[in-house]
């Protein structure tokens, strides 16, 4: 149960805020609508996330690894159930928290590496982990956006944890 009080779905649809608001809204909308200006500035930044060049499936698997690294049960649990569904893996987060022993492809190892370094300890990203990427093919457009994943993931995961989810 959150620590705050969530705003009910239908004051949600009384909101002055565009139309990128999920419908019905997730109770972690519901919890930062409480402040309707934060909110509507956090809407196009989530959007953006979501529209990324990224694959659904890697996508969440960054999501999903973020939020498990950075203890968010609210998040991993969500993201896990969906990415059950979009690979082939029976235990996700087991696959995940042993991604360097996995079958997983090194384009992926190589991410989970990157997004690793990034939320434990951001000075020890190093050009070499940018390097390793960009034999995979990242360009700068795909490193930032992965910068982002990683970046917006571990915020929104502050946000739940910070709101008892």
């Amino acid at each position: 149960m959150p620590w705050i009080k969530p705003v009910k779905q239908k004051e949600m649809k009384e909101l002055n805020v565009q139309n990128n608001m999920p419908n019905p809204a997730p109770l972690f909308d519901r919890l930062l609508a409480n402040d309707e200006k934060l909110y509507e500035a956090f809407l196009p930044l989530q959007k953006a996330i979501k529209e990324t060049d990224f694959p659904d499936d890697l996508r969440e698997v960054v999501i999903t690894f973020v939020s498990m690294k950075n203890g968010c049960k609210y998040c991993t649990d969500s993201h896990s159930k969906l990415l059950e569904e979009l690979v082939d893996q029976e235990d996700v987060l087991n696959w995940l928290n042993n991604y360097k022993e996995s079958d997983m492809s090194e384009e992926w190892k190589a991410v989970l590496t990157y997004a690793e370094r990034l939320i434990a300890k951001p000075v020890e990203v190093t050009k070499e982990d940018v390097e390793r990427l960009k034999e995979h093919r990242y360009d700068d457009q795909k490193m930032a956006a992965l910068n982002q994943i990683v970046a917006y993931t571990s915020y929104t995961n502050q946000l739940s944890m910070g709101l008892g989810l």
